[in-house]
């Protein structure tokens, strides 16, 4: 079946591109003279890959999800905003507290080492939490504008070694984005309502621009849900509370205000009482926990693009991340020497993050060409603290680490785009003093250098048809757990080798114009990959079956991931579509890890896409929403984050959004989805629960200016 499936998004590939190219002559005749109001996906600027440029003309595979899309999804978590982004999606759960990513075949809900596979990063500031059976980020959607998956490693020389599958980058709201020319003032209210878990989302922003070169954004969120049903109305226990809030003030000064100084300030909370200890399942025999979770960051940021001087186009930021999980009352108990221990004791868990991070871009052009180089320096210290007794899990240190990168992006004759870069991170992990006086011997401190370097290019035939390639080798450094979990033997953790990754992409993008019809537009863009990871680091089987010594965390060998990934746009004067597809494999080289071969980290073979209509001078939107998605059963032995098998499905949604032209009700807004439309009992391959099941949501928003 998935053999099958990922022929088919090949030959769906090569379909496209044949009639996308058969239009050519049309599109380099006509291209110059379309001006459309609405883009598609691959037509948005990609900020985070270096020089912006559109999605389309990137030699990655980025998708950019934008305010619009957010607002329309109406996430009631950040793992919804990854359901129709190809390569991309969660593991765990769909709990607030038991969400993870998955990019490229790399993620578990269960290991918290795939955490550092990837990185997620918002305004700028690197986040990251890594517990047991819990997910790795924190956060309401309702905080963020913008949100880009840059898929691959090549991310990894401006934001971090080790981004083995890839960045996620979330931008948070400004100000701006809901003041209109002439604007001083507005007060925007949200009200979202979700009936499978009786959810209600009531959030207010304050923009506020005393003077021209000032503003200043408030924003203040509430959620709270119950437990879902499932298709089969099986009652999955989910129930949350959550708050968030968002302060943010921008000055920007110099000659044609150009110079900006922001700082921001974001929270989240909640006061999880009677929760589930497992948030990554739905298992009693954990038992239940109260859990005060806080995640802050504050951010001081400079930024000075200096139009007038090709020399300097700079940016720096100083941050401060904290993610504290308070755990009181946990009813789990351990009969083990003393009957009653318990099992889980009160805990705070801590991870607190110090970022320095400065770049500049020097633009530099002849006759037919230019260049932008990039290069700067980042210093990250993260301290992972715990306050129980001595314990060989969730050891905690300090990981303090130095980068210096460097990127130039050559453009010749505007058709062929060249990108080399490189990025050195230097960085040494110590231990706190509990994992010293714990079960562990000979413990010290660790030294490693990681080294990113990538090479990639695109080459524009015409307007419309583009092909890409690039290498990337990128390193990942062991991770704290990694290093100094001494259940069985810590000693052995500071042996560890670094995760090597080297990683071959290519693919095409293509763009037609009055395709169907007048001043419309069709985008395509497919991605093939093959990424081999040597001295992959493993939770040992030894470690958790056996007692006595032996590495908690092991190299076991290499293994490989590769896949074909598939994005597309439509857009005409009254209708658009949206579509992809992706289709990967994963194979344990050496079967280190299951007895089939096959790593059971991988996602099933997916199809997703939108149709829709538009009215655009009522400010009408409507569609269908369907994704099919195929069984994976591949993995014939259950490795730990993995599964056996999962079933095919396919889901379907309906949605209606208004935002009405008419002065007379300017501001109002209006959305509506049902969201698994036959109520299809369905379960993803890489979480431990069963799906919702048919799911109203309606969101009105209406804002208050002047």
């Amino acid at each position: 079946m998935k053999n099958t499936l990922l022929n088919s998004v090949a030959g769906f590939a090569v379909i496209l591109s044949t009639s996308a190219f058969a239009q050519d002559a049309q599109v380099n005749d006509s291209s110059d003279e379309n001006d459309n109001s609405e883009t598609t996906r691959l037509q948005r600027i990609v900020k985070g890959s270096g020089v912006d440029k559109v999605a389309v003309d990137t030699p990655q595979a980025v998708t950019v999800v934008n305010q619009e899309d957010l607002e329309n999804a109406q996430p009631t978590t950040v793992g919804d905003i990854f359901k129709q982004i190809p390569g991309a999606n969660t593991s765990g759960s769909e709990r607030v507290l038991g969400e993870s990513f998955n990019i490229r075949g790399v993620g578990s809900g269960e290991d918290q080492a795939d955490e550092g596979r990837f990185i997620i990063n918002v305004d700028g500031v690197d986040k990251n939490y890594q517990q047991y059976r819990m997910g790795g980020f924190f956060s309401d959607p309702e905080l963020y504008k913008r949100v880009e998956v840059l898929r691959g490693p090549a991310s990894s020389t401006l934001y971090g070694s080790g981004a083995l599958a890839g960045t996620v980058l979330f931008a948070t709201k400004d100000a701006s984005d809901f003041l209109e020319d002439g604007e001083t003032a507005a007060v925007r209210f949200k009200s979202t309502y979700e009936s499978n878990i009786q959810g209600l989302l009531k959030s207010v922003i304050v923009a506020f621009k005393p003077r021209e070169n000032v503003e200043f954004l408030a924003s203040g969120n509430y959620r709270f849900g119950g437990d879902y049903e499932t298709g089969n109305d099986t009652l999955i226990d989910a129930d949350f509370m959550s708050k968030s809030g968002l302060l943010k003030g921008t000055i920007t000064f110099g000659e044609n205000n150009e110079q900006s100084l922001r700082a921001t300030y974001q929270k989240w909370n909640t006061d999880a009482v009677n929760q589930q200890y497992a948030q990554t399942v739905n298992s009693p025999d954990f038992g239940r926990v109260d859990r005060n979770i806080t995640d802050e960051t504050y951010i001081l940021a400079y930024e000075n693009p200096a139009t007038d001087n090709d020399w300097i186009d700079f940016k720096a930021q100083i941050s401060y991340s904290e993610t504290l999980n308070q755990e009181r009352n946990a009813t789990v108990f351990f009969f083990g020497p003393g009957p009653g221990t318990q099992f889980f004791p009160d805990a705070d868990f801590r991870y607190a993050t110090w970022q320095a991070k400065a770049q500049n871009t020097v633009r530099t052009e002849g006759a037919n060409w230019e260049n932008f180089f990039t290069f700067g320096g980042q210093y990250t210290e993260l301290t992972r603290s715990l306050s129980k007794r001595d314990s060989g899990t969730q050891p905690a240190g300090v990981d303090e680490k130095y980068g210096i990168f460097a990127q130039s992006e050559f453009i010749h004759n505007e058709k062929l785009t060249l990108i080399p870069g490189i990025r050195v991170d230097y960085r040494t992990i110590t231990p706190d003093q509990s994992v010293l006086n714990g079960f562990a011997t000979n413990t010290s401190s660790v030294n490693d250098v990681a080294i990113s370097p990538k090479i990639a290019a695109l080459y524009k035939f015409n307007d419309s048809l583009n092909i890409f390639g690039s290498f990337a080798h990128t390193e990942r450094l062991p991770t704290i757990d990694e290093v100094y979990d001494y259940r069985t033997g810590a000693v052995f953790g500071q042996n560890l080798k670094l995760e090597k990754s080297n990683n071959i992409e290519g693919g095409f993008g293509l763009t037609g114009y009055d395709v169907f019809s007048d001043n419309d537009v069709f985008q395509v863009k497919t991605t093939a990959f093959h990424n081999r990871i040597d001295d992959f680091i493993h939770r040992s089987l030894v470690a958790t079956t056996a007692p006595g010594p032996g590495p908690a965390f092991v190299n076991i060998g290499d293994v490989r991931l590769y896949g074909i990934e598939v994005e597309g746009a439509y857009e005409a004067d009254n209708m658009f579509a949206t579509f992809g597809a992706s289709a990967i494999r994963g194979e344990d080289i050496g079967n280190s890890i299951s007895s089939s071969g096959n790593l059971g980290t991988v996602t099933a073979d997916e199809l997703f896409l939108t149709v829709g209509g538009k009215i655009p001078d009522q400010g009408i939107r409507y569609g269908w929403k369907s994704r099919f998605v195929a069984s994976q059963n591949d993995v014939i032995a259950n490795p730990p984050g993995g599964r056996f098998s999962s079933n095919a499905f396919s889901t379907h949604d309906l949605f209606f959004n208004w935002v009405p032209q008419d002065a007379g009700l300017k501001g109002l807004e209006f959305r509506a989805s049902v969201e698994n439309l036959f109520d299809t009992q369905y379960q993803e391959f890489l979480a431990n629960d069963p799906a919702k099941g048919r799911t109203f949501k309606i969101s009105l928003v209406k804002k208050f200016s002047k």
